[in-house]
């Protein structure tokens, strides 16, 4: 009997065949898994030479059919070079293979689906000559006839250790913990995606990062085709300030103290190259002073072939806080590494900068580093910029119109250029120094004073104006902290100062001599005798006052012997002045025979100044004035002159005698 063919028919002969077909190639891929297993291990190697470059070795691999074909991995290693630790580590990895392409091509074509890493440690090197070990990989690798291609990597408990050769005993420290990721379509023509988090200084994760990588095709890129299309996505959360200190150079970790940022950036392609732009929000941010708040802006123009020179700039800068208020913008320059910044604002307290390290607790404590060498590195970056304020305050000290050039070297602060305005004067600080690094900042004091109202500062200053006129000069002052009660004792430099039109308004010198010129000597009974100045309501008159100084142990000493012009005529004090007001002064006062003869109405003829010694003790608040006997007069002259009853004030009567001295003569 004649059997008909039809397509029906035809069509399930062809699907028992395929499914016999199948079940041989199941049935003998069951019963001989280790057939896997070696092709796995092909594909392993492949996928790692083509990679890495370098050997690859598996402790242990068991294959396996359900749920899904594949294979096992214990200890799985990429090797390092040399001595070096191995340069990729897993514990444990399982991979999977596509299940048709096996089957249609009767086991030959063998395709890896999935591999799932986990407890991998990426151990970066940092070599005694400067390069990485992740710089030569895939120099070495061989090429294989098929380009190797997985379908999904699945990295869990990811860490990423730094080591560093410049260091005794080479220093290891983790730079990256908590690792997840998710990679797809890792291959030749394929759209790459991926996802992870990660911990970044940091025991849980606070990283997030998504990209997208569009293929090139197959092989090298080669030398003038454009580089991929890249979309990627990044988000960081809270990241602990004071956690990142072992990622700055070892002098600057004291800049920050406290703080939390958060930063979300993204990177697109344009026009063949990459354009990176994000802001970042700071809180409870603090160097030294009070907590302050900030906000950031920034963004990139990436060329890969000129990478190195790529610049990020900063801007929108923002910083509020107690006696803080900046803004402006900067740049980060990756080769050569150049930082840049220009900041301006209404207001700076120098406790920000100046005041004592608070205490950090333990739990800010990290483990996370950059090789020390490369931090070494980045405290040699060129940093430098501008900084304008409307006002500079440390306490009772205002300074006003601040305008600054600085750099800062290894965590020293240097003011190559600064001007301010200084109690109605000016202040030149240009030269001055300060050393962040400390935990009690040290100083380096470089000023030249112009101008500046004395009235004014001491208002300001010790709550008194005790000294008036217009003061210039020069100091070099050197010292620790910013607490004047500590620093007072420890600074230490050295000066000089002119005072123009002065008045010390707390005592009268003139009048404390008077009984003196008059009774001729320094008799008890008598005001000046009992180291009391009167008070005669308009002080000393200070018209030219010169001095030069040094500072030590809490005191102002002159070098030689401060002169000074009065209405009643020359003085020179030598001692010296404490830091706290105190006064240990002692010279001479030369009283002019116009003094003498106004103060007398002519009753004591002298021929030549006066001179009576003088010591001051006391304090700027209230001095203790103590004449001595008066040198220059006949003593048979002196003591037969009585106060004459008939002027009320003396002194004042023979100032006003005088007062011409001191005023210049109209011209004709």
């Amino acid at each position: 009997m004649k059997v008909k063919f039809t397509p029906h028919r035809g069509w399930k002969v062809s699907l028992g065949l395929a499914v016999a077909a199948l079940l041989l190639v199941v049935g003998a891929l069951v019963l001989k898994p280790t057939w896997i297993a070696g092709r796995l291990r092909g594909q392993v190697e492949a996928i790692a030479t083509k990679s890495f470059g370098r050997p690859v070795t598996i402790e242990k691999l068991e294959a396996h059919w359900l749920p899904r074909p594949g294979a096992t991995i214990t200890n799985l290693r990429v090797e390092g070079e040399g001595t070096e630790p191995p340069f990729l580590e897993a514990a444990r990895a399982s991979a999977s293979v596509q299940v048709w392409p096996l089957l249609r091509s009767l086991g030959k074509d063998l395709r890896v689906g999935g591999v799932e890493l986990d407890g991998v440690k990426l151990n970066l090197v940092r070599r005694k000559d400067g390069t990485w070990n992740y710089e030569s990989l895939g120099r070495s690798g061989t090429q294989s006839e098929q380009e190797p291609s997985v379908e999904r990597i699945r990295l869990r408990n990811g860490v990423v250790n730094v080591t560093d050769q410049h260091s005794a005993g080479g220093t290891a420290a983790v730079a990256l913990r908590a690792i997840d990721a998710d990679v797809k379509n890792l291959g030749p023509g394929m759209t790459l995606e991926g996802t992870m988090k990660a911990a970044l200084a940091a025991p849980k994760q606070n990283v997030e990062l998504d990209f997208k990588v569009e293929p090139l095709g197959a092989g090298e890129r080669q030398p003038g085709s454009s580089w991929p299309k890249l979309t990627m996505h990044l988000r960081a959360k809270g990241l602990s300030v004071p956690a990142f200190r072992n990622f700055l150079p070892p002098k600057a970790t004291r800049y920050f103290t406290g703080g939390r940022v958060d930063v979300t950036a993204d990177v697109k392609t344009e026009r063949g190259a990459y354009s990176l732009a994000g802001h970042g929000a700071a809180t409870a941010l603090r160097l030294r002073g009070d907590p302050a708040s900030g906000s950031f802006a920034f963004d990139s123009h990436i060329v890969p072939a000129k990478a190195k020179a790529t610049t990020v700039n900063f801007t929108q800068i923002a910083l509020k806080g107690p006696g803080l208020e900046l803004g402006g913008t900067a740049s980060v320059q990756l080769m050569p590494p150049r930082v840049r910044f220009a900041l301006q604002g209404g207001e700076l307290d120098l406790k920000h900068l100046l005041g004592s390290l608070p205490p950090q607790p333990a739990a800010e404590a990290s483990s996370t580093a950059l090789p020390v060498s490369v931090r070494a590195q980045l405290g040699k970056v060129d940093v430098g910029g501008t900084l304008r304020l409307a006002k500079l305050s440390h306490g009772t000290l205002i300074a006003t119109d601040v305008d600054a050039e600085a750099k800062l070297d290894e965590g020293v602060l240097f003011v190559q250029r600064g001007r301010a305005t200084l109690y109605g004067g000016q202040a030149d600080i240009s030269g001055t120094r300060v050393d962040l690094t400390k935990e009690q900042p040290t100083w380096s004091l470089h000023a030249v004073l112009t101008g500046l109202d004395t009235e004014q500062a001491f208002q300001a200053l010790a709550g008194n104006p005790v000294l008036q006129g217009k003061a210039s000069g020069k100091l070099q002052l050197n010292g620790t902290g910013a607490d004047w009660a500590e620093v007072r004792n420890n600074v230490n430099g050295s000066g000089d100062v002119q005072l123009r039109d002065g008045v010390l308004t707390t005592a009268d010198l003139g009048s404390a001599v008077a009984p003196v010129l008059v009774q001729g000597q320094s008799a008890p009974g008598h005001q000046g005798a009992k180291g009391t100045a009167p008070q005669a309501g308009h002080g000393t008159r200070l018209k030219d006052l010169s001095a030069q100084f040094r500072v030590q142990d809490g005191w102002v000493s002159f070098t030689q012997p401060m002169a000074f012009q009065s209405d009643f005529g020359d003085g020179t004090l030598d001692g010296r002045v404490g830091l706290d007001e105190r006064l240990e002064l002692k010279g001479t006062i030369k009283v002019s025979k116009q003094f003498v003869s106004a103060m007398t109405h002519g009753v004591v003829p002298v021929g030549s100044p006066v001179t009576i010694p003088l010591a001051i003790t006391g304090s700027l608040r209230s001095p203790e004035v103590k004449p001595g006997s008066a040198k220059g007069a006949a003593p048979d002259v002196l003591p037969k002159v009585p106060l004459l009853k008939s002027i009320e004030n003396p002194v004042n009567q023979a100032r006003k005698g005088i007062g011409g001295i001191f005023k210049k003569r109209p011209r004709k």
